[in-house]
């Protein structure tokens, strides 16, 4: 099976499971009062025991593979970005485990019992999160442009996506979470968008990846972008 077909089918599951948070949760949510009692865990984003949880590990952890790839194939011929390669597939390693482990989630606490958090700031990890990864963000700005043109209007894209549900929604959701609760409608819908936001961001990270290690002569290419 070629990887444009995994990919695709990647892409259609993990649709098909955030259809079915979505729907779940205005179900729960449509009468008086939110029937959380009988909640199938298994279709709940937020879950660490969700199908979309684990779609989300697999895919994280597939991206931090193709990245290992591509840098030990730009490590062989000493290119300059070699080390960019490496960072990156680090932090997706990171982050696959984080998609299981709540990792930002114990930061945030551990925050929050040192600084007063409220309003956006009320999931204390995301704005320094945000800041760490704008700055991060431009420092990779020369190895994006060493992409084809169109894969890098895609890695920004990706990155954009990615941010604005892991830090933009992430904090427009604490603020809903500091007056309504985490179990409100409008928390609810809002981590959704959050949690779709993410996958989409890392999919088209994938689909970039993948279209760099496509070519057969695949030495040339990892040459041209390293």
């Amino acid at each position: 099976m070629s990887w444009h077909r995994v990919f695709a089918l990647s892409c259609v599951v993990s649709a098909l499971l955030l259809c079915a948070s979505f729907v779940q949760d205005v179900v729960l949510y449509s009468g008086t009062k939110a029937a959380l009692s009988g909640k199938i865990w298994l279709l709940d984003v937020d879950s660490e025991e969700s199908a979309f949880t684990w779609l989300s590990v697999i895919v994280t952890f597939s991206a931090a593979g193709l990245l290992f790839r591509a840098a030990g194939e730009a490590s062989m011929r000493n290119g300059s970005f070699k080390w960019h390669w490496y960072f990156l597939a680090a932090l997706f390693l990171l982050l696959s485990f984080d998609e299981f482990a709540g990792i930002h989630e114990k930061i945030s606490a551990a925050l929050s019992s040192r600084v007063h958090n409220t309003g956006l700031m009320y999931f204390a990890w995301a704005a320094p999160a945000g800041i760490i990864s704008l700055v991060g963000l431009a420092a990779f700005v020369p190895f994006i442009r060493s992409f084809p043109q169109r894969l890098a209007v895609l890695l920004m894209i990706s990155a954009g996506v990615f941010l604005s549900g892991a830090v933009g929604f992430e904090m427009i959701g604490g603020s809903v979470a500091e007056v309504e609760g985490v179990e409100s409608f409008r928390y609810r819908i809002l981590t959704n968008i959050e949690e779709g936001l993410e996958m989409a961001g890392v999919l088209i990270f994938v689909y970039v990846l993948l279209s760099c290690l496509e070519d057969t002569e695949i030495t040339p290419r990892i040459q041209a972008i390293s």
